[in-house]
């Protein structure tokens, strides 16, 4: 399995020029069969994709000036956190590819409802329909709705939601616990409709969806919930890969597919990415590896220039991994037994997990307890879910609590940009292109 490909499904590609168009495609059948609705979900590189603005906007990177200036404005301005970055014009392929997920997993949910429910196949399908769904929901809350840091400004941000696949209706705002509230839904009725594990890492499985709960329920610093959910994955999925066994002298070091993958997904390769001097590792980022610290070789690469980049990516190139995985559930578990004074049991989950991060000269942490211990999980987390796209939501979370508040800053063309901990531009406003589809 190792060696497999994302399978390249072409049967129902979107090419909307707004995300109310109407189903992925006129000039093609609408699925009828299993066979046809699974296709449409095995369409990888749609349904498998997560937004790259996160990462732009996430602070693990730095890019030089000619770099700044080779983005599209809009990009430029989502980098320096400017508070209106999009330009009436401007084509913003992460907010439509979000919802050309929510119009697949809509146009399957009407489909099944055709066919047969004693088909075992119904069940699956459903499950998965709602699982990316609910993901592709989270993506946009994470961007376009006021985060936990922002709670107290009372901003009253909506976005669209689509109910249905028919485009005669008129879209519905809805506020951010609404969108909540179908989120949650969606994935704890894919919890009870998939099946443990699937075939292929890039099919949502039962495990995959409470791993996706988890990283939703820390997200919205629902720490109960995301501790449950937690416990949900680990009780029949802990593989953890030893980085002793890795090795460094590739390119790539991480196979794709790799055991610790409970779900794969990867993020939009904007061009900077693929750029040296455009996509640097911020240098206190990089400080914070330890010399015994395997991730600090197997992760990032230094250039003969001096530059350092990051190669770590668990897709086993340089598009960059987005999935959920065994190590993000223990840094989740562990996180919230430390919040709820289950010391001794935190720093379990986090010594199985620095054991394998580690050469053979680490020692296991004890004796920490209370905000030490808490500051040294999510010091951990930071260096382990690098260039994820999971920083951005962390410090949503992280910065309403002031021992935890990060102020980002940015320098370009000898003037420095800072996003404050409660920074309106948490939030982003709707692309003002994308509002001339919603009638």
């Amino acid at each position: 399995m190792k060696n497999l490909l994302y399978i390249p499904i072409l049967l129902l590609l979107l090419g909307c020029d707004g995300f109310l168009d109407e189903k992925p495609s006129k000039t093609l059948d609408t699925p009828s069969s299993f066979e046809a609705l699974q296709a449409l979900l095995d369409n990888s590189s749609t349904m498998n994709f997560q937004p790259a603005l996160p990462l732009i906007l996430g602070g693990e990177y730095v890019s030089d000036d000619a770099g700044i200036l080779a983005l599209p404005i809009w990009q430029q301005n989502l980098y320096l956190w400017k508070s209106e970055p999009f330009q009436v014009d401007d084509l913003v392929f992460d907010w439509r590819n979000m919802y050309n997920q929510v119009q697949n997993a809509n146009v399957i949910l009407e489909q099944l409802e055709l066919l047969p429910k004693t088909d075992s196949r119904w069940s699956e399908i459903r499950g998965a329909a709602l699982f990316f769904r609910a993901h592709a929901y989270y993506n946009l809350y994470s961007l376009f709705l006021d985060g936990p840091n922002l709670e107290s400004l009372n901003l009253n941000l909506s976005i669209p939601v689509r109910r249905s696949t028919q485009i005669s209706l008129t879209s519905e705002f809805v506020s951010k616990e609404e969108i909540k509230s179908i989120i949650k839904e969606d994935v704890e009725e894919a919890v009870g409709l998939l099946p443990n594990q699937t075939q292929y890492p890039f099919r949502p499985s039962k495990t995959a969806a409470y791993a996706l709960q988890a990283r939703i329920y820390l997200a919205w610093a629902e720490y109960e919930l995301a501790l449950q959910a937690a416990e949900n994955v680990l009780n029949s999925y802990r593989e953890l890969l030893d980085y002793k066994t890795v090795n460094p002298a590739v390119s790539f070091p991480f196979e794709l597919f790799n055991k610790e993958v409970i779900w794969q997904s990867r993020m939009g390769s904007y061009s900077f990415i693929f750029s040296q001097t455009a996509f640097q590792v911020d240098p206190d980022l990089y400080s914070r590896y330890e010399s015994n610290d395997l991730r600090r070789s197997l992760f990032y690469v230094r250039r003969s220039n001096g530059l350092i980049n990051y190669r770590g990516s668990y897709d086993g190139s340089n598009t960059l991994f987005t999935g959920l995985t065994t190590a993000e559930m223990l840094l989740i578990r562990a996180e919230c037994l430390a919040r709820d004074g289950e010391a001794s049991l935190a720093l379990v989950d986090l010594n199985d997990l620095l054991t394998k991060r580690y050469n053979s000269s680490f020692q296991p942490i004890r004796n920490v307890e209370g905000e030490e211990l808490l500051k040294k999980i999510l010091e951990e987390r930071r260096k382990e879910l690098v260039f994820r796209g999971t920083r951005w939501s962390d410090l949503r979370r992280l910065n309403r609590e002031p021992a935890f508040q990060t102020t980002m800053k940015r320098t370009f063309q000898g003037q420095e940009f800072e996003l404050a901990p409660q920074g309106r531009s948490y939030a982003l406003p709707i692309p003002p292109r994308e509002l001339s589809f919603v009638n």
